[in-house]
Order: C-alpha cells, then structure tokens, then sequence
C-alpha cells in the first residue's frame, strides 16, 4: 500500500546559491548601460509583452533592480503582471530576489500549511522564476534599443 506521505521540503543552500550566480551572470546583461539610481532599460519580449528593468539603489557592494512587466493595451486590468525586486551581490556574484509581487522578506523554507499561503520552497520557486524569465529575455527579448532600430 502506497502512502501519501510527502516528506518535509529540505532547504538545499548550495543549489540555491548556485541557481543565483546563474541569475548574477544573466541579469548583467539585461541591467541598463548606467547604474545610476533611476536607469532604466526596456525588453520586448513580443509585441504585447513588454519589461523594464530599472536601478533602484545603487552602492558599492550592492543594486537593487526592479523588473516590471509593463501593462499592455489588451491585458485585463485584473491580469497579474511581473514585478520582481532583486538585490545583485556584486562582491559574491549572486542574484537574489527580495520581492516578488508585493510579497518580500523571503523565507528559506515555510512550515505547511501557513497562514499566508506560501509554498515550503517559495523563495527556490521565486528565484527559479526570475531564471526563466533572463532566460526569455535572452533568447527572445529586445532591448530598447535593439528594438528601435531594428
């Protein structure tokens, strides 16, 4: 007889890290020529998807990126855009998302259930997500500038 019994999520750090190095080295070449406070760059994706990339805060060690999805003329108004906050580590070379869609302080691992939801793997899902959305941009995004003059 099969049991149903899921074992508990184990946080697994190196993977973890590993995936933000990853997300470090593909996000470099998405961020805007300046990283100034308030830079901006803009990706298409296709003709309604539409992203922008901006610097929020900018120090030494350390940016915070904002990555929206802007909202196009035949989305429903109720239809759930991207917007994904991410602090780059430039000393590690990690990516890591602080913010995803209003929902910040990522926990490492959630005890299930829980009272807002979350899956026990959350931040992992989150960081995953950012992955797959460099890798679009990458393969089939244009800069604002490519875009233009393209």
């Amino acid at each position: 007889m099969r049991s149903n019994f899921k074992p508990p999520y184990k946080f697994d750090l190196a993977a973890l890290q590993r995936l933000a190095a990853r997300n470090y080295v593909a996000l470099q070449r998405l961020l805007p020529q300046s990283n100034a406070v308030g830079a901006k760059r803009q990706v298409r994706v296709s003709e309604h998807l539409l992203f922008e990339v901006e610097i929020k805060e900018a120090a030494p060690f350390t940016t915070i990126v904002q990555i929206k999805q802007e909202r196009s003329s035949w989305s429903y108004p109720t239809a759930l855009e991207a917007d994904i906050e991410v602090r780059l580590y430039h000393d590690a070379r990690l990516a890591e998302v602080t913010s995803s869609n209003g929902i910040s302080r990522l926990q490492a691992r959630y005890e299930t259930p829980n009272p807002n939801m979350h899956e026990a793997d959350e931040k992992r899902q989150v960081n995953k997500f950012l992955a797959e959305w460099l890798q679009l941009c990458l393969q089939q995004g244009r800069s604002d500038l490519q875009w233009a003059y393209s």
